[in-house]
């Protein structure tokens, strides 16, 4: 008798653990048509904004803003996939998981901080976006932290309704979260110098001499921080920092 019960229960005992393997597998195959889903979303969506990127001297924004009148400006590194219309919400959370169209993503949307002047007129501006792998939204933010690459590659655009702005790239910098000077939009207009000697002291890659332009004030320059997670602690970030002539 107590044989027989025996083997019943080892019986019930791999009985469920193949249920549970079988759902683990399940499982795995979800998550990865999941994913898959996620980023064909996303670049699917690039391909489609692609069209509607302004051009010439003076970008119209009149396509975009009739799909969205959030959308602000739009974002381009060179020698990155980095290629983006700009939003800003009423706070810095309404992009976050809202892609330009207004509809649920995952992958968010690049967002101007809501303290910032939507008209980048500000002494400095910051935009966020999330890191995504295959080169999508800011992912592409992480390879500045090769010295070689950040070398190489240091100017990109910012367009806004009417204007165009070069972006110098001079400075890249590994920090928390919750780094008040880079993620105060106010450190930098109440104090240059300090802020700027904090970033020579934080940069991972940097130019001094366009710093040093910042430090004299020398011609009408503000300064755009770009940030997103970093691949290396949850509460790091990746922030590169690019000056232009307003």
């Amino acid at each position: 008798m107590a044989e027989r019960t025996l083997r019943i229960l080892n019986k019930i005992l791999d009985t469920i653990i193949a249920i549970v393997l079988i759902l683990a597998v399940l499982y795995s195959v979800y998550s990865l048509w999941d994913n898959y889903q996620l980023y064909q979303g996303i670049q699917d969506l690039q391909v489609k904004l692609k069209d509607l990127k302004p051009k010439g001297k003076k970008p119209s924004f009149e396509e975009l803003r009739k799909i969205n009148p959030d959308v602000v400006a739009w974002i381009t590194l060179d020698g990155t996939k980095i290629d983006e219309p700009v939003v800003q919400g009423k706070d810095n959370l309404e992009y976050l998981n809202k892609d330009v169209y207004g509809k649920y993503s995952l992958g968010g949307t690049v967002f101007l901080d809501s303290r910032c002047n939507k008209n980048f007129q500000d002494p400095y501006s910051i935009l966020y976006g999330h890191y995504m792998e295959k080169h999508l939204m800011f992912g592409d933010l992480e390879l500045y932290k090769k010295s070689s690459f950040a070398e190489k590659h240091h100017t990109g655009i910012l367009m806004i309704p009417g204007k165009k702005y070069p972006l110098k790239i001079f400075a890249v910098l590994a920090v928390r979260s919750t780094d008040s000077y880079i993620f105060d939009p106010s450190q930098y207009k109440n104090n240059r110098q300090q802020f700027l000697n904090y970033v020579k002291m934080k940069a991972n890659w940097m130019q001094n001499d366009k710093i040093e332009i910042l430090n004299s004030q020398s011609g009408n320059y503000s300064v755009l921080a770009l940030g997103t997670c970093s691949t290396d602690q949850v509460d790091d970030r990746t922030v590169v920092l690019a000056m232009y002539k307003k």
